[in-house]
């Protein structure tokens, strides 16, 4: 279970952290010196039992790893990896981003979690057992936090600032903003796209990650969206079939950003895709329902062509589409 080869379209060729490290032993992220050294890895007390973070080979460690500026710390950036993604993926990914906010002494924590189904307890806790070691170790204050992430990522960080919304006593901090980079929003239309994309059997890497979570669905859930709707909906970020989106309602007051490359000529030639596989459908009806709610703040960012891996592979799901400096300032405004 911790060593999956593939996992939502992006191969896993991350390496093993030290129990124990500092931020000059980080070698394969690609920051200047000046700023590896100032990374800092901090273990939490919770056993890894569910398993929601891998590639770490055998470890059942959960941690995270923070940026620190070098004068005082003005505010926070919280990112959440995507499926079976690094840690150090997170901060290589997101190189110039993070040198503009630690520059504008802004603290950037990447959280070890990248294989939950959703925000449950098991990883609530996590993140809120992290984030209150962040507070107290960095002494940041708790209205200055936004939170973003990519894929699984951006799912975990909206879904965690909408609960800060509905209850803030179930969370550690209240988000200022939240960002996801292609995330996924509506389970009900993910259990339904990995069922097209495990019949269709097109794209290895795809096939196996469906029926991988077609199967944590199913006995997560307790069955599929036609058994278990109300399970769905209640861990959804977003729900279609919902008068008010769900979830979503408890955004309607605070800024909000979406993410996307909706390159439907890539997904037909190399997924077998249509507009009903992509995430675009469901975060573009996401944000027009925050903004007929009248939420200002949401916004939905067309990266259309600005999908690339590090490897410089062409790919509408990746962490490219953010444009950095234009990201660091949104962020800036909310946080510093």
């Amino acid at each position: 279970m911790k060593n999956l080869s593939f996992v939502i379209g992006i191969f896993i060729w991350g390496f093993m952290i030290p129990n124990e490290m500092h931020g000059q032993e980080l070698k394969n992220i690609n920051l200047d010196e000046s700023y590896l050294k100032r990374i800092d890895k901090n273990v939490i007390d919770i056993i890894d039992s569910n398993h929601i973070y891998i590639g770490d080979e055998e470890s059942t460690s959960l941690f995270y790893c923070s940026l620190v500026p070098e004068q005082k710390i003005n505010g926070a950036l919280v990112l959440f990896p995507a499926t079976g993604e690094l840690v150090e993926d997170v901060f290589s990914n997101n190189i110039d981003l993070i040198k503009i906010l630690a520059d504008s002494n802004m603290l950037t924590i990447v959280l070890s979690v990248n294989y939950n189904l959703c925000v449950d307890k098991t990883t609530l806790h996590f993140i809120n057992t992290a984030l209150d070691h962040v507070l107290r170790k960095y002494k940041v204050s708790k209205d200055k936090f936004v939170l973003g992430g990519f894929s699984l990522g951006g799912m975990n960080a909206i879904r965690y600032t909408e609960i800060s919304y509905e209850n803030t006593l179930r969370t550690i901090i209240k988000p200022k903003a939240v960002y996801g980079v292609d995330p996924p929003l509506d389970l009900v239309g993910l259990y339904y796209k990995f069922t097209r994309i495990e019949e269709r059997n097109f794209f290895e890497p795809a096939v196996y990650e469906a029926k991988d979570y077609l199967g944590k669905m199913n006995l997560q859930f307790g069955g599929s969206p036609d058994k278990k709707e109300d399970r769905y909906i209640f861990y959804s970020m977003y729900s279609r079939n919902q008068k008010d989106g769900g979830n979503a309602k408890y955004l309607k007051t605070i800024p909000v950003r979406i993410y996307s490359d909706p390159d439907i000529d890539w997904y037909l030639e190399k997924r077998q895709a249509d507009y009903y596989d992509m995430n675009a459908l469901d975060q573009t009806a996401m944000i027009n329902q925050l903004q007929l709610m009248g939420n200002e703040q949401a916004e939905y960012i067309n990266a259309l062509g600005k999908g690339y891996r590090l490897n410089g592979q062409r790919h509408p799901h990746s962490w490219s589409i953010v444009e950095p400096v234009n990201c660091a300032n949104w962020i800036l405004k909310y946080a510093e």
